[in-house]
C-alpha cells in the first residue's frame, strides 16, 4: 500500500467519523481544501460516489459505508504491525465489538465478558445480540461468537466449546402424560418446537453408534429458547434445547432429563473473525479467554454430570 492511499484511508474514515471534512482536516493536522481533495480523488480512482455533501447536509452513501468499513480493518492491521514491531508486548486495548446470539450472549456471555475486562482493563466492549449472522466485514465487527453443528467452509473460526442439548419435561407433565423411554415415543407427545432452527420438528438421538431422527409435533413455537424452557418447566410439554438454557430448571428439579441411555444433539460454540492473519490483540486475547474460559466441559454441564450420576 502506498503512503497516498494510507493517507487518503486515514482521511476518509476520520471525515466519516467526524461527519466534517473541516473537523477531519484539523484533527489531522492539513488544510481543509487538502482533506476534500483526499476524498475527491478516491472517489474518482474509485468511480463511485462515497460522500453526498451539500452546504447543509451531509451523508454516507451505501458505497461509502462500504469502503469505510474494509478501510478501518486495513488501518487496525496497520497500527498492529506497527505496534508489534515496535513492542514485544502489545497491549489489547480499543473497543472489541462483538455479536452473539441472544440465546447464548444473554445467559453466558455477561459473565465472560465481565471476567476479560478485569484482566485487560483497556479494552472496551461493545456487545451486539442477534439471532442473524452478522456481515463481520461489511458491519465492522472484530467478531461473533456463532453456535451451529458446523460452519461454512470459508469461515474462519475457533472452537470454544461444545453446546449440548437435552430433552426434557417438567415432573408435573410427565405424572399427567407419561414418560417415554425410546424416542420414537416423542412424537405422541406435545413437544415445544423451536422455531427457528434445522432441528425444529425433528430431533435427533444417538446410541451405539446409531443416529435416530424423530419428528415431533405441538401446539406451542417459539423463536427463543428461554421462553420453550419456561414452558416446559410449567408443564406445557416436552423441549430440546441446549443444557446452558435449560440448566436453571433441571438444578432445580422443575425440568427432569429424559431418555438417559440416548445422547442428543451436540452443537459448538464458535468465535468467528474476519482474517486468521495479524489480528489485533483484543481479538486475539478475547478469543483465547473465551475458550479457557467455557473449556472443553462448560461449567453447567458439569453441575449436570454431578447431579445426572
Amino acid at each position: 500500500m502506498s503512503t497516498d492511499v494510507f493517507r487518503t484511508m486515514q482521511v476518509f474514515t476520520k471525515v466519516v467519523e467526524l461527519k466534517s471534512f473541516a473537523q477531519a482536516a484539523d484533527t489531522l493536522g492539513m488544510s481543509r481544501g487538502m482533506a476534500s481533495r483526499h476524498v475527491a480523488a478516491l472517489e474518482d480512482s474509485l468511480g463511485v460516489r462515497l460522500i453526498n455533501r451539500t452546504t447543509r447536509k451531509f451523508s454516507v452513501t451505501e458505497a461509502g459505508t462500504a469502503y469505510y468499513n474494509q478501510a478501518i480493518n486495513i488501518l487496525a492491521l496497520v497500527a498492529e504491525a506497527e505496534q508489534t514491531a515496535t513492542s514485544d508486548t502489545a497491549k489489547p486495548r480499543g473497543t472489541l465489538r462483538l455479536s452473539c446470539s441472544v440465546a447464548f450472549g444473554g445467559t453466558q456471555l455477561g459473565r465472560a465478558v465481565a471476567a476479560y475486562m478485569r484482566h485487560f482493563p483497556e479494552v472496551k466492549v461493545d456487545v451486539v445480540l442477534c439471532e442473524r449472522n452478522v456481515n463481520l466485514v461489511e458491519e465492522g465487527f472484530d467478531l461473533a461468537l456463532r453456535v451451529a453443528i458446523d460452519l461454512d467452509p470459508g469461515l474462519i473460526a475457533r472452537r470454544l466449546t461444545p453446546i449440548r442439548f437435552v430433552a426434557c419435561a417438567s415432573p408435573d407433565y410427565l405424572e399427567r402424560h407419561g414418560t417415554p423411554s425410546e424416542p420414537a415415543e416423542l412424537s405422541r407427545h406435545e413437544c415445544l418446537v423451536f422455531s427457528e432452527a434445522d432441528i425444529a420438528t425433528d430431533w435427533r438421538f444417538r446410541r451405539d453408534g446409531m443416529t435416530t431422527k424423530v419428528r415431533i409435533h405441538g401446539s406451542f413455537r417459539a423463536n427463543n429458547g428461554n421462553i420453550l424452557c419456561e414452558a416446559a418447566a410449567n408443564g406445557a410439554g416436552i423441549v430440546y434445547q441446549p443444557t446452558f438454557l435449560a440448566f436453571e430448571h433441571l438444578r432445580a428439579g422443575r425440568l427432569v432429563k429424559l431418555l438417559p441411555e440416548w445422547e442428543a444433539d451436540t452443537f459448538w460454540a464458535y468465535a468467528v473473525y474476519p482474517n486468521r492473519q495479524y489480528l489485533l490483540p483484543k481479538v486475539r486475547t478475547f478469543i483465547d479467554f473465551m475458550a479457557a474460559h467455557f473449556g472443553a466441559e462448560p461449567h453447567w454441564d458439569a453441575e449436570l454430570a454431578k447431579i445426572w450420576k
